[in-house]
């Protein structure tokens, strides 16, 4: 309790002008008060019927808690942190689509290339209402997309790319890698990144290059069911402590990669970004509501 707080503490400023109403009708009230006024207190006390026992159970004490209640639970009561609702809308995820002719192999039908667009549909379907970007790359890096919530336009985009279209064949993931670390930085969100591909080129397995990565990043590997995975793609995935996701016939595969693109974005957002104090004024609520049953009693009212 040593991080007990008000969220919204000028609300209890509001108890001082409550109080004095409250004050005030207790008196207009108070019927003995009254009569003291009028017949000495040695003569009233034998012409009092019923005024000896207190009774505490008033309409004017029950206001005073519905007051007290409804104003500690305006002004947000606190002792714990929550993760911000804002945080996994705002998280993005920048896809490295590996385009070049090894990626038209039909062992995964239609393609390995297609199967990697559907797999890429299948992700954005998941993830509905979160960023997406979308980089292609083979011999050279190329941004497609920024990270953006509409989804329609990586669709569009996804339909014309082709290996023809890339103007060098080859393998340039660190490139591409590269490029989609600065994209995500300057786009100002928590993100991640995630490589489609069905092998990398050990030209791509230096340590160096896995250092200049600062975002999380995992692999989906286009290669069919029950072939042995790329080396190459396992020894850089071991470099960037990222994890290898296998090609499954379902959506198994991509839900497993949304998931963890959700812990990997958490894990990188600034704790002062990524947390909010939890208001805990609405526990009370339940306790305002049968408080205020009481007004249903016959006879009660100020």
């Amino acid at each position: 309790m040593a991080d007990f707080h008000f969220i919204r503490p000028f609300w209890l400023l509001s108890l001082l002008p409550l109080l004095l109403v409250w004050w005030g009708l207790v008196g207009r009230r108070d019927q003995v008060r009254r009569w003291q006024t009028m017949i000495e207190p040695h003569l009233l006390k034998h012409l009092l019927v019923g005024e000896q026992r207190k009774n505490l159970l008033r309409p004017i004490n029950l206001l005073l808690i519905l007051w007290l209640m409804t104003v500690i639970a305006l002004a947000g009561p606190t002792w714990q942190k929550e993760p911000s609702p804002f945080l996994d809308n705002e998280a993005g995820l920048m896809v490295l689509l590996k385009v070049s002719e090894s990626m038209e192999n039909s062992d995964v039908q239609p393609s390995r290339l297609e199967r990697a667009k559907q797999k890429i549909r299948d992700l954005m379907e998941i993830r509905q209402g979160a960023s997406t970007g979308l980089i292609v790359y083979s011999g050279s890096a190329h941004l497609v997309m920024p990270i953006t919530r509409d989804d329609r336009i990586i669709n569009m985009m996804l339909e014309d790319i082709t290996p023809e279209l890339m103007p060098v064949e080859g393998d340039v993931l660190t490139d591409a890698l590269k490029l989609a670390d600065r994209m995500v930085g300057q786009s100002g969100l928590p993100g991640s990144l995630l490589v489609i591909a069905d092998t990398v080129a050990p030209g791509q397995q230096t340590d160096q290059n896995a250092h200049e990565i600062t975002f999380p990043v995992q692999f989906l590997s286009m290669l069919p069911d029950g072939s042995s995975l790329d080396q190459g793609l396992l020894s850089l995935a071991k470099k960037l402590d990222a994890r290898v996701e296998r090609l499954s016939i379902d959506q198994a595969d991509v839900q497993q990669i949304a998931g963890r693109a959700e812990t990997k974005q958490a894990e990188i957002v600034d704790p002062k970004q990524g947390e909010r104090w939890k208001d805990s004024g609405y526990l009370l609520l339940p306790l305002i509501g049968l408080a205020m049953l009481m007004w249903f009693r016959k006879g009660w009212a100020l």
